[in-house]
């Protein structure tokens, strides 16, 4: 095996948070602007988790890294959190961000108003769904992930699928 395939290979692991996107004809711009608001998010919930707090208060972060992998038609982007010293790749505190990321963004999505019989958004009684900066960052993730033809965001056991007008969460 070859040093790039060991370090893909390291890279593309288990401790990786994967956005899978259809590669064809992709905008720059959707892409772009998915990873700044992805960013944003993923840091927002990793500072409200105890025990990676002190991680992202500090100076220097962690910084997130991205691995890409075509396989067929589908692009995977495997993101992880590294040292920002060494680019070793930090697992515990990628999973410490990931995990709670992928709850609060479904739980963010089961909150969301559900299209009817004829397509119109059925409407929802009660206070917004909308009520932190971090659920403002992740319904800008939910709208920047809706303009990709598919997009599936996997951690773990954990899924969020987009496809066309289908959410789907396991």
């Amino acid at each position: 095996m070859s040093n790039t395939e060991d370090s893909k290979t390291s890279q593309a692991g288990p401790g990786n948070l994967v956005i899978t996107l259809d590669s064809g004809n992709l905008q720059v711009s959707y892409v772009s602007s998915m990873l700044r608001v992805l960013q944003a998010a993923v840091r927002d919930v990793a500072r409200s988790v105890d025990d990676a707090r002190d991680l992202f208060e500090g100076q220097p972060q962690p910084v997130l890294l991205l691995s890409t992998e075509v396989d067929g038609p589908d692009l995977n982007l495997h993101i992880f959190f590294a040292d920002p010293n060494n680019s070793t790749p930090m697992l515990d505190v990628s999973a410490q961000a990931f995990d709670p990321f992928m709850v609060k963004f479904g739980n963010l999505l089961k909150l969301l108003p559900q299209p009817g019989l004829w397509g119109r958004m059925a409407r929802r009684s009660g206070p917004s769904h909308i009520e932190t900066e971090t659920d403002r960052r992740l319904d800008e993730l939910r709208v920047e992930l809706r303009h990709f033809t598919k997009a599936t965001l996997r951690f773990g056991d954990r899924s969020i699928a987009f496809d066309g007008d289908q959410l789907v969460i396991e």
